[in-house]
């Protein structure tokens, strides 16, 4: 469903002409949201993005486009950067810990880690260097600004039956804030259809969640150069 046709289908079904300017808004924050919820094998990088860091600082702020999860990283030569500590994406505060006053400079970085500080995600880097790194990591969904627009991040079997579901509940909540005696029974409907969307039913076709684990056990590399050297692959982390 491109955007269009969903604006028109909340449009039947939220009987509120008030409410039809915030579809598009809604639309591409549900988008977002299970983005964020589920990781969404489009939206994970196979090529690296290319990110510059100078010695004079250890945090940057992170390019518009990282959503979530770094969970690879090379230096400038293509040698692994530590992003992991103890099967989970390295910390922040890790870093912290192992240079406190993040005086070490050196030729190339080690270790990095991602952190949202205020709205904004920022990268931190141990030790300090000047050169061009490479990251992997989730992408942000493209937001859907034009009629023709359509979600490429979640499979199209799933849009009206999952994206609809996640805005018309938002609608149905905001309306119940709005409504003296509010009736649940849309909204519970709506609840139960959104869950069937991810995990399906035994008489219905299969969920999204159910669809995604398919995809990840998937062919998987074996052999032949690894771009940025040796690291166990373990649990979605280097």
């Amino acid at each position: 469903m491109n955007l269009e046709q969903m604006e028109k289908e909340l449009a039947v079904i939220i009987q509120d002409a008030s409410l039809q300017p915030q579809f598009r808004a809604w639309i591409n924050n549900a988008i977002l949201e299970i983005a964020a919820d589920f990781d969404l094998p489009t939206l994970r990088l196979i090529e690296p993005a290319t990110f510059p860091v100078t010695e004079t600082s250890w945090l940057f702020a992170l390019p518009e486009t990282f959503h979530k999860k770094l969970f690879r990283a090379a230096d400038s030569k293509w040698s692994h950067i530590t992003v992991k500590n103890q099967e989970r994406p390295l910390e922040i505060d890790y870093l912290d810990r192992v240079d406190p006053g993040h005086q070490r400079v050196d030729k190339h970085v080690e270790m990095a880690a991602a952190a949202n500080f205020g709205g904004v995600n920022y990268l931190g880097v141990y030790p300090r260097a000047t050169e061009s790194i490479y990251l992997w990591f989730y992408e942000k969904p493209v937001e859907l600004k034009k009629p023709g627009d359509s979600c490429t991040c979640i499979p199209p079997e799933f849009h009206e039956r999952v994206i609809i579901p996640r805005v018309i509940i938002k609608g149905y909540q905001l309306l119940m804030d709005q409504t003296v005696n509010f009736d649940p029974k849309p909204l519970q409907y709506w609840q139960g259809k959104y869950s069937e969307g991810l995990y399906g039913s035994p008489m219905g076709p299969i969920g999204l969640i159910n669809y995604l684990a398919k995809i990840r056990g998937g062919p998987r590399r074996h052999g032949g150069r690894d771009p940025i050297g040796p690291g166990r692959f373990y649990r979605g982390y280097y």
